[in-house]
């Protein structure tokens, strides 16, 4: 009897360390204290940011990203009727995640219809290191991790800023 008492109290014990281990791991991660700031931003939005398609690797069929890949990654700002990619300011395209505060910046940037639609699409070459080491996702193991693209249109284009995301698989590279 008194072996099986203690064989609970151990149990316990552990149950309650894991409990314990879990909400600090939450509370420190640098997702759940971001998300806070992403919905307070949401509200101080201005009306004159434009919505828009993005795709990550838009050649790929398989849509991931290696942790420690070298070479690019491309990503893909869609044109449509209500956005002409040339318009886009090229030195304000930024990249980010909801995973850090850090930001990528395109190396080359090129446009040309991927989607068939009959309207020019901006796609852009990022650093693959950058991007993983930038915006944190070599923690990101086997999950889903949005990329947000920002950037600033002419001042005849209307819209001032444009904002889309998308979601890649980050996986470890011998994969």
């Amino acid at each position: 009897m008194n072996s099986n008492m203690q064989k609970i109290s151990i149990f316990w014990k552990i149950s309650c360390f894991c409990l314990i281990f879990l909400l600090i791991a939450t509370a420190a991660s640098p997702a759940a204290s971001l998300e806070s700031d992403v919905s307070d931003q949401g509200e101080e939005r201005q009306t004159d940011v434009m919505d828009v398609e993005v795709r990550v690797n838009p050649d790929k069929d398989v849509n991931c990203v290696k942790t420690m890949e070298l070479g690019s990654t491309k990503i893909a700002v869609l044109g449509s009727a209500e956005l002409d990619v040339e318009k886009i300011l090229e030195n304000s395209v930024k990249v980010s995640s909801v995973k850090s505060a850090g930001e990528v910046e395109p190396y080359a940037m090129e446009y040309r219809d991927i989607d068939s639609d009959g309207y020019k699409d901006l796609v852009m070459s990022l650093d693959c290191h950058e991007l993983m080491t930038q915006l944190d996702l070599r923690k990101c193991f086997c999950r889903e991790v949005p990329l947000n693209v920002r950037a600033v249109l002419e001042e005849d284009a209307g819209a001032k800023t444009i904002e889309g995301s998308d979601t890649t698989l980050i996986l470890p590279r011998f994969r």
